[in-house]
């Protein structure tokens, strides 16, 4: 009986020095995550930042894919209990300043920006690189599907007659809030005022975007026709590595490989990996705002009410989040690099300027009226929310069908159950 207790109280302590250590693992790669990007997750890194021995990664996870998995999982687990016990707190009368869906939004991006930063870096990485296998599609879909019938939980308790169409709209606010807001490197009490309306969001734009020389895709105009070209090869193959493994894994050696160049190569082209990614990124923006632009071919701004805008809006949705999947994915792994690297936000917040500048055009233009500065902040937002919900994710045409009543919702400025 004594050695059956012994053997059992062993095990027992195995299973917790097993448990810790998988806790430690799983932390660390969050950590590399919110850093480096999936690219640089190794069970190296993994093990430096865990404070673990490399033996201890390798033993616990044969790859990285099964670290992915475990970390998805475990922030996963992590918001759904967070949010059951925000849930369990506006029934018992504990959270008086959640009233609402939108209450929520503000309340978890705002945290995404502050206390649970890193973790949101890490939970923003998987999301774009899910969209990448379809195993990690399948992944992401789960997330999306949980996420979605927990916030319709808690906006039963706001209104009992909510649907699950106005939960899962809120959930594309709160990733594509999260995701325009991440990159500008903004504080959380900054983040809460631009929300709230204090801060005009294009005034905020102009002044990061100013912040930084500019830096454009261009060349010397005294250069010769090879060197251009070659230029162009070398930011197309960079491109093609963001889209591939995001923007952490762009380096010299990584180009040079795709290109069949000697190491140094793509450095006589581009002096500085940043100075690369600001004309990738800018390059992946002028080609969205060119598909955007011939979404609305033929349409006078002057003559566009407020249900065509709406069909053209839905329209090129559709379009970036089915046919352009990809190039998205590695246009927003740019965006979500900005985050951590301050060089790339002139250029974020430029971009961002430029598409807010458009909505508010438009939304005038068929409403007849200017918009509050919040409604073309909460359009684009909602227009990334959902963008990356289709393109890391796999939807169903029903999911889909939902675009138009959201942005619909937005654009009367308020959110419809």
């Amino acid at each position: 009986m004594v050695r059956s207790e012994t053997g059992k109280a062993r095990q027992r302590a195995l299973q917790d020095r097993t448990t810790v250590t998988r806790g430690k693992i799983i932390a660390g790669a969050i950590q590399v995550l919110a850093h480096g990007g999936v690219q640089g997750l190794t069970h190296r890194a993994v093990a430096k930042v865990a404070g673990v021995s490399l033996a201890a990664t390798t033993y616990h996870f044969d790859t990285m894919t099964e670290i992915i998995e475990a970390t998805s999982r475990t922030l996963l687990d992590e918001y759904l209990a967070g949010f059951r016990r925000v849930a369990a707190r506006i029934m018992g009368g504990e959270e008086q300043s959640i009233a609402s869906l939108g209450d929520l939004v503000e309340r978890v991006v705002g945290n995404a920006l502050g206390r649970d930063r890193t973790r949101s870096l890490a939970w923003c990485e998987l999301i774009l690189h899910g969209g990448r296998r379809p195993n990690g599609r399948a992944l992401t879909q789960s997330w999306y599907e949980q996420l979605d019938e927990i916030w319709h939980d808690i906006a039963l308790l706001f209104d009992p007659a909510a649907s699950r169409r106005a939960a899962s709209a809120a959930v594309d606010m709160t990733v594509g809030l999260t995701f325009f807001l991440h990159p500008l490197g903004l504080d959380q009490a900054t983040a809460k005022q631009l929300l709230d309306g204090r801060v005009d969001v294009a005034t905020l734009l102009a002044g990061i975007s100013s912040s930084a020389p500019e830096q454009r895709n261009v060349t010397d105009p005294d250069a010769g026709a090879r060197y251009v070209e070659t230029r162009q090869k070398v930011l197309q193959a960079a491109i093609d590595v963001i889209v591939e493994d995001g923007a952490a894994g762009i380096s010299y050696g990584r180009i040079a490989d795709v290109m069949g160049m000697v190491r140094s190569g793509p450095s006589y082209y581009f002096p500085s990996i940043d100075g690369l990614l600001q004309c990738a990124q800018m390059s992946f923006f002028e080609r969205a705002k060119a598909r955007y632009r011939s979404g609305l071919t033929g349409q006078d701004a002057t003559g566009i009410d407020a249900d065509r805008l709406l069909d053209l809006t839905t329209a090129i949705y559709f379009r970036e989040a089915l046919e352009f999947a990809r190039e998205n994915i590695g246009f927003y792994s740019v965006w979500m690099n900005a985050a951590q690297n301050p060089a790339l936000r002139p250029a974020v917040a430029s971009s961002l300027l430029d598409l807010d500048r458009a909505w508010t055009r438009r939304i005038t233009a068929a409403t007849g009226k200017p918009p509050d500065p919040a409604v073309p902040l909460r359009i684009q937002a909602l227009f990334i929310g959902k963008v990356i919900r289709t393109i890391a994710a796999s939807l169903e045409v029903a999911d889909l069908s939902r675009a138009r009543e959201d942005f619909a919702a937005v654009l009367r400025g308020g959110q419809s159950n």
